[in-house]
């Protein structure tokens, strides 16, 4: 509502920087709550008006918010195609800011898709542009990116490392989205430690903010964590029901990944109540999402499900 009475206030054409500013930032709190299409709307608005008046600052940052319209959506390929345009554009302009996180965006892609090398140089320029931008929040981003590798990698000590750090420094700037990040991080983590305890704490308070945030997506994501916590300490039906919301939920926010995610530890879930019709499903509708994904390994991993060994 704060956005839309702002451009009501200026008189005349969307002929001015502030106009495309207003579209995107109003786009950005959507996008950031899990509303996609919405948001999806607004930054195109801020692209065409950025264009119509050539503000090459404002061309680059809606590209660049376009292209984790397409990553959320799970386009990689559109995806990495708008990012680089928005780098080149981010670059010709001096926007040094928006190219490191670009970087961390395109590192993001990198690692979802196994190449770790790529992905960990990526978060660390990022993070170097950003601590020089003076970007702490920025940095802070960097720091749950680079812990969620250290953890995809096996070193769990450096990834606790990195979110107790950009803990501190969420917690100095009281960004709430930035502490339910690096929650949903630390559960993550604690999961993969086989610290249930710490895993159901840290989900909890994702949980928590994300709900006071209306963030759909942030919710899934904490809710696939619960379920994780509630199966291994034997309540299965509490399990089902947490990720059915998360499904549903993630389906809402348009996050492919996720859903997929979603759906193999619900046929898991499924298969533990004996249910192997409807877990079959699931299973079979997760290696269709990771295929469009382009993730081969990931949907070769749900195919075991599917036939497992005699």
């Amino acid at each position: 509502m704060a956005f839309e009475m702002a451009l009501a206030l200026i008189d005349g054409a969307p002929t001015s920087p502030l106009h495309s500013d207003l579209h995107r930032w109003h786009g950005a709190l959507l996008f950031d709550i899990g509303s996609t299409s919405e948001a999806e709307a607004f930054f195109r608005r801020g692209l065409e008006t950025s264009q119509f008046i050539r503000y090459a600052i404002g061309i680059a940052r809606a590209q660049a918010c376009l292209a984790r319209v397409a990553q959320r959506r799970g386009d990689f390929a559109a995806a990495r195609r708008q990012y680089d345009d928005a780098s080149l554009n981010a670059v010709a302009s001096g926007d040094h800011a928006l190219f490191a996180h670009v970087e961390l965006d395109l590192g993001s892609i990198s690692a979802v898709m196994g190449d770790v090398e790529d992905a960990s140089q990526r978060f660390r320029l990022s993070m170097r542009a950003l601590s020089e931008a003076g970007d702490d929040a920025g940095v802070a981003c960097a720091l749950d990116h680079l812990a969620q590798l250290h953890a995809q990698r096996g070193r769990l000590d450096d990834a606790r490392a990195a979110v107790s750090e950009g803990l501190a420094i969420a917690d100095r700037l009281g960004v709430a989205l930035l502490r339910q990040r690096l929650a949903t991080t630390a559960a993550e983590i604690a999961c993969t430690a086989g610290d249930v305890d710490e895993c159901d704490a840290a989900s909890n308070r994702a949980l928590s903010i994300a709900s006071r945030r209306g963030d759909r997506l942030g919710r899934a994501h904490a809710l696939r964590l619960r379920a994780r916590v509630e199966a291994r300490r034997g309540a299965t039906e509490k399990a089902i029901a947490s990720l059915e919301n998360a499904r549903a939920l993630a389906a809402q926010g348009e996050d492919l990944l996720m859903g997929a995610r979603v759906l193999v530890e619900y046929g898991d879930a499924l298969a533990a109540r004996g249910e192997m019709l409807r877990a079959r499903t699931a299973w079979e509708q997760a290696a269709a999402a990771y295929a469009r994904l382009g993730m081969p390994p990931e949907a070769i991993a749900v195919g075991r499900r599917l036939s497992p060994p005699a």
